[in-house]
This record gives C-alpha cells, sequence and structure tokens, in this order.
C-alpha cells in the first residue's frame, strides 16, 4: 500500500482533503496530513516515509530542492483562488491596493486581476523565506498595507506588520494533486521495474541495440539501431556521444546510474530510449542503450501513453452542487444516485439548460469510476467528417491534415472512466452505426489502423429531442437507441420546479455579486413574483444570465420589479406574455408541454401567431418554448 504525504498549508483544507480523498476510494493508498504551522523550515524533510509528498508554494519549493527520491506535486492556485482573495482584501480592509507574494505558480496571472477588479496589483515573486522577506520589506517601504499569499508570505508579512489574507485553495485543485500524486508515483514505480528488466539487454532483433565501452566508444550496434538512427558505414570504435549524442552514454558511464523511459528522436523517427550502464564486480565497464519506435509499443499503459496523450478530463460536479428542494428535483436526484451505484449505460433527457451535464458529472463523481476521467463531447459541435476522428483517434498519416504522430480519440482518453455524450441526437444515421458497434463490443479501430484497442468505459447520454419520434421518422437507429437508454434520467424543467427559482436566483445573484465585488442585494416581492411565474423557456442557464445580467445593471440594494424587466429586454413582451400564459393555466389548457416532446400542427401554430400579431417572442412565450426552437419549426415548415 503506497502512501501520501499532504502538506497542510491552513486548518480550513484538512476537512476537504479527507474528503476528495474518501471519494477516490482507493484502497491501494494512504494518506498523511502534516500540518505546516508558520515558516516550514525545520521540517526534516529526509526522514518523512512516504512515497509521494502534496505540497504548495514555497513549502514545494522546498521539498523539490531536498527531496531526490520523493515525488513532489505541487498544489496549484488557480486565478480564481487569488480572485476570491484580493477581493477578500477590498471587503475586509476597502483597499485599492493589494500585493500578492508568492511562488511563480501563484502569481502568474495576477496582474491581470486589476483589468478585473479595478484594484492596483503589485506582485512579487520568491522561492525561500530569504527572498520573501527581502521582498515583504521592501514592499512595505513602498507603501504596501495588506499582502496576499501563502504560509510563508503571510507569517513574514504579520511579522513586519502588514495586514494579511491568505489565499486558499479550491476542491479541484486537492482532486488534481491527488490524482497527479497517484499518476507521479507509478511512472515512477514504472521506470524502476524498466530498468532493472533492460539493464543488461544487449541484443533484441526488434529493438536497437548501441553498446560503448569503458571509454565511451561503441562497440556493438546492431541492425535496427542502424536503420532507426539512418547511420550509415562502420560504427564500431566511434565515440557515441559525437554520433548519437541523443543517447547521452556518456552521462551513463560517468554517473552509474540507469536512464529508463527517455522520448528522443533520432533521424525522422520517435524513440523510447532505456540506457543502463554495465557493471562487473561494481565496477562499471561500459554502458547499453536499447530503443525502438514509439509506434511499435504505444499499447503500453506507461510513460509513452502518458506523455503523448492530452490530460486534465475530470469531472468538476457533484450532487451536491445541484440545488432545489422541489419534488421534482429531488426525486431526479435521488434516481441519478442509484444510477451511480453501477455501471449500466445512462441517457438523460431535458430541455437546453436544464443541466444534463451538471448531472452527468455528478453521476460520475459518485461512481466507482471517480477516480477516472470524465471526458465530455458535444456531438453537435463537429461535421461528420471531423466526429469519427475526434471520437475513436487516427494513425499518423491516415487523411489530409491528420498529425504525423497520430491522435488518441476521446474514448481511448475516457478509458477506465466515463464518456458523456451531449445532443446525442444530432450525430448522422452512419455515425450512429459506428457508434452502436462501440456500445456493443467496448473496443474502437482508429481511422487508419487495423489495430483493436479495448476500452473500459461507460457511457451517459444526453438529449433534449424526443428519440422516439425520431426513430419514426428513421431519423435515429432503435437499436442504438436501446443500448443508450437501459437507465433513463429526465432533468425536469425549471417551469416544474415549484418552489426553486427563487432559491437559483438567489444563490447565482450571490455568487455573482460576489465574483463582480459587488453588494449582496435582496429582490422585493414584486420582483419575486415576476421571476416566480415566468416560464423560463431557457431554463436554469437562462436563470443564470438574468441573475448575471441583474447583479451588473442593478445599481440599487434592492432588485425591483422594473430592474427585471430590464434585464429581460428585449424580451420584454415575452416575460409579459408567459405571465399571462402561466396566470391562464387553470382556464386554458397549454399548446405545448415538455413532456409531449411534440411539435405543432402547422394551423395550430399559425393561430398562435395571428393572436400576437406575428410577434415571435410573445408567440415562444404563449407556446412555452425559445424563439430558436419556433424559428427551426417555421424554417421546418
Amino acid at each position: 500500500m503506497a502512501k501520501i504525504t499532504f502538506m497542510v498549508p491552513y486548518s480550513d483544507i484538512f476537512e476537504d482533503i479527507q474528503e476528495v480523498f474518501t471519494q477516490q476510494n482507493d484502497c491501494n493508498w494512504t494518506i498523511e496530513l502534516l500540518a505546516i504551522d508558520g515558516v516550514p523550515r525545520r521540517i526534516d524533510y529526509k526522514k518523512l516515509k512516504t512515497d509521494v509528498v502534496v505540497a504548495r508554494g514555497m513549502t514545494a519549493s522546498m521539498a523539490e530542492r531536498v527531496m531526490e527520491d520523493i515525488p513532489v506535486i505541487r498544489l496549484p492556485v488557480s486565478g480564481y483562488d487569488v480572485i476570491r482573495a484580493v477581493l477578500e482584501c477590498q471587503t475586509r480592509y476597502k483597499s485599492q491596493r493589494v500585493a500578492i507574494v508568492g511562488t511563480e505558480d501563484m502569481v502568474y496571472g495576477a496582474r491581470s486581476i486589476n483589468e478585473i477588479t479595478g484594484i492596483e496589483i503589485v506582485t512579487s515573486i520568491v522561492d525561500n523565506e530569504e527572498a520573501a522577506r527581502k521582498s515583504l520589506t521592501a514592499l512595505k517601504k513602498d507603501g504596501i498595507t495588506i499582502v496576499c499569499g501563502g504560509v510563508v508570505s503571510t507569517c513574514i508579512a504579520e511579522q513586519i506588520g502588514l495586514k494579511t489574507v491568505f489565499i486558499k485553495t479550491g476542491r479541484e485543485a486537492i482532486y488534481q494533486a491527488l490524482i497527479e500524486a497517484k499518476r507521479t508515483y507509478f511512472v515512477k514505480k514504472q521506470e524502476q521495474e524498466r530498468s532493472e528488466r533492460f539493464r543488461t539487454i544487449l541484443d533484441y532483433a526488434i529493438e536497437g541495440v548501441v553498446a560503448v565501452n569503458e571509454q565511451g566508444n561503441i562497440n556493438l550496434i546492431n541492425a535496427s539501431a542502424t536503420e532507426i538512427t539512418g547511420l550509415e558505414g562502420k560504427m564500431e570504435g566511434k565515440p557515441a556521444d559525437k554520433v548519437l549524442p541523443e543517447l547521452r552514454l556518456g552521462r551513463v558511464l560517468a554517473t552509474g546510474v540507469a536512464e529508463v523511459g527517455e522520448i528522443k528522436t533520432l533521424g525522422d523517427r520517435q524513440v523510447i530510449i532505456n540506457n543502463a550502464p554495465i557493471a562487473v564486480k561494481g565496477q562499471v565497464v561500459g554502458a547499453i542503450a536499447t530503443f525502438q519506435p514509439v509506434s511499435s509499443i504505444q499499447e503500453l499503459e506507461g510513460k509513452i501513453r502518458r506523455k503523448i496523450y492530452p490530460q486534465g478530463h475530470s469531472a468538476k460536479f457533484s450532487f451536491s452542487n445541484i440545488f432545489g428542494k422541489s419534488k421534482a428535483i429531488g426525486r431526479a436526484i435521488e434516481i441519478a444516485k442509484e444510477y451511480s451505484a453501477v455501471d449500466s449505460n445512462v441517457l438523460i433527457v431535458g430541455e437546453t439548460g436544464a443541466g444534463k451535464e451538471m448531472f452527468s458529472q455528478s453521476i460520475h463523481s459518485a461512481s466507482d469510476r471517480a477516480a477516472g476521467p470524465f471526458v465530455a463531447f458535444n456531438c453537435a459541435a463537429l461535421p461528420e467528417n471531423l466526429l469519427e476522428s475526434e471520437l475513436f483517434g487516427y494513425v499518423g498519416g491516415a487523411f489530409t491534415g491528420a498529425a504525423k504522430e497520430g491522435k488518441a480519440g476521446l474514448f481511448e482518453l475516457a478509458h477506465k472512466g466515463t464518456i458523456f455524450l451531449d445532443e446525442i441526437s444530432e450525430i448522422s444515421i452512419k455515425m450512429q452505426g459506428r457508434l452502436l458497434r462501440v456500445l456493443q463490443e467496448r473496443e474502437i479501430m482508429r481511422l487508419g489502423d487495423r489495430k483493436i484497442i479495448p476500452i473500459d468505459v461507460r457511457v451517459i447520454a444526453a438529449t433534449n429531442r424526443d428519440l422516439g419520434e425520431m426513430i419514426r421518422e428513421k431519423a435515429f437507429r432503435p437499436d442504438l437507441y436501446y443500448r443508450l437508454d437501459v437507465l433513463e434520467l429526465h432533468v425536469p424543467p425549471l417551469r416544474e420546479r415549484t418552489g426553486d427559482v427563487l432559491q437559483l436566483f438567489e444563490y447565482f445573484l450571490h455568487s455573482y455579486c460576489s465574483r463582480f465585488g459587488k453588494p449582496d442585494k435582496t429582490i422585493e416581492p414584486a420582483a419575486q413574483q415576476l421571476l416566480d411565474r415566468y416560464s423560463w423557456p431557457g431554463n436554469v442557464r437562462e436563470l443564470m444570465n438574468i441573475a448575471e445580467r441583474l447583479a451588473v445593471i442593478a445599481y440599487s440594494d434592492t432588485i425591483t420589479k422594473e430592474d427585471v424587466l430590464s434585464a429581460f429586454n428585449p424580451e420584454k413582451d415575452a416575460l409579459a406574455a408567459g405571465l399571462e400564459v402561466n396566470a391562464a393555466k387553470s382556464s386554458e389548457p397549454s399548446l405545448y408541454t415538455a413532456k409531449s416532446k411534440q411539435k405543432l400542427d402547422k394551423a395550430i401554430l399559425l393561430e398562435v401567431l395571428q393572436d400576437v400579431n406575428y410577434h415571435y417572442a410573445k408567440a415562444a412565450a404563449k407556446l412555452g418554448i425559445s424563439r430558436t426552437t419556433l424559428w427551426r419549426w417555421l424554417k421546418e415548415m
């Protein structure tokens, strides 16, 4: 069992670290939380018994300088973390001038905060205690009174009489740091194992092999090495560091230390190189390098794949991020949590802006795949000719413009995790057939390749259209539908979530006011009534937009009815029409409901348009749909 030592910069983060680690549910790891109180200069890093260290700022810099054999993972500080700290300075101290002092990753991008907040930002990059003390002393002489930073910077700043705000780290950064710590540990472990395995291998028919004597002159080179490097003529007796400097065999001779898993270019090929000293009774008498093209060993899940493939696919949301007290949303959450406990495919159905991707991320985060990648893709974002290569990848030269080294598809990147296919209804019949094959066989083949790649992926698909109707219109394959629709989840539209509108609106409004550095606002009853009675065709996404708009344009501390109406401009008339429809719901049946997902009869649509004198915004509101949907129907009719 491996161990992660987490150097905790402040006590408030203890609970977040423990909770994120527990959610990953990895029985192969234990965690040690080491509190850093004040300046961490007296920590005896060399005595730490651990496999990997996670630290932040100057604590990480100190650990990197001292701990040569144990990997140190930096706990990142995002731009949002810095902005939150700067805004806290402004709120707490009413200051328009703030210094940010810390390591480069903490200070990076801070200068642009001035453009966002209007606060004058002074930055200073330091990586040790002595540099921090000098910098802070100079800043104090320059008139700085408030400092944002990490453990070292804030401790020293308080010692010399400056006011401070500690820059805290968000949960997403903790999650990524723990994932990176585990990944780095396994890379190191694989490199050590590989070093032993290849240390004295001299001749493989499929590998290039170059060996040198104690003086660094080549005494063995095989045919594969000659073919890979493109060298011609007799190489024996020539100095390796001049003929093949990329191998760096001279350094292995000097240090006696194996170098494993290096990726270099020899000639016109990328190769992976393993170097090892040749020792007799403890005395280094030569060195050997074995190498082969990366393309021949890409199937290995080792260092090569981690260097070539992009990273960063992860879920940002969990069920705790889904707000609402209505029965409709509560039931949807209950069902989604049940789905999280199994590994079957899920089809999420809901209107645009209702929160389908948030539910998909939450299902992933609560599942046994939470430690794996979450790869999200909008099927309507690319044309068909690009969609296939994006989903399944391609080999070098598969088509004009293809990258020479090829590219992994999203299904490969989602291996051991979840892939979210949004707007699944928008893919062509041809692509539906290819996707069906992947779901049936759980394996993919890159474009231009004949090699089958097995995958272990959970598929969550989403749509805002009626797939049953599309099947009847022969626009969607029924066999694919039944593969996707193993577990179905309906995300309720906002108009069906009784009582949730005001709760969500107040939450979004508070968030945007905090982000923009504006005071919190209250909402008068007449404004609440407008918001609560509106049909919200754009659902939660539209509600967020209105909240953000009001956080910016409402100058008073109280949001009035007029403020709400102005926020909907130029859709003010649509809002009024929508209210009229909602008020008359008890006596007049609705012409359109989200449950039916059926297009209107042309005669009914024309009747509605005539009733509102062909005012499209009013017609859309009366029908309970978005103007985009109305325009699409008109175009199709």
